[in-house]
């Protein structure tokens, strides 16, 4: 008995009923779109917020921003739900009257595990402007050194 116990809380983990599994430097296994509890669009702008619940509580474990392309509104031709492409989603938002639909590329820009989180990105381009004091240490450190042409 103890054994069919353990064979399947082991089969629960490994079926994707557990937190995902996100790694120091911001990588993570993306949870199945059958995960998704809400979505949000434009909480950062050009992406909707994806909301997954991967333990079944009822609660999202994870938040994801993926790429929006475009919003339109449907009108009457619209029917609420999502629709998965290979490399795209659609989505019918339910907001009053004039529904909209959302094209979102499966691609990913930023996370958090909570709403109260900051939002995280494996690439962020402004990292290397903090490490200087100021400005000038920034022009003559790093902008000088790849276009010294520039130089006063």
């Amino acid at each position: 008995m103890i054994r069919i116990a353990c064979l399947l809380f082991s089969l629960f983990i490994l079926t994707g009923f557990s937190k995902p599994r996100i790694i120091d430097n911001g990588e993570f296994q993306e949870p199945a779109i059958d995960k998704l509890i809400q979505w949000v669009p434009e909480q950062i702008p050009r992406t909707v917020s994806f909301y997954f619940d991967t333990d079944g509580d009822g609660v999202s474990d994870i938040i994801i921003a993926y790429y929006l392309i475009e919003a339109y509104a449907c009108r009457e031709l619209c029917t609420i739900e999502l629709r998965e492409f290979e490399d795209h989603w659609i989505l019918v938002s339910s907001i009053g009257e004039n529904p909209y639909a959302y094209y979102i590329v499966k691609k990913w820009s930023m996370w958090r595990e909570t709403e109260k989180e900051d939002w995280k990105s494996v690439k962020k381009s402004s990292g290397s402007v903090y490490k200087y004091k100021d400005h000038d240490e920034w022009f003559n450190d790093k902008f000088l050194k790849l276009w010294p042409e520039m130089a006063p």
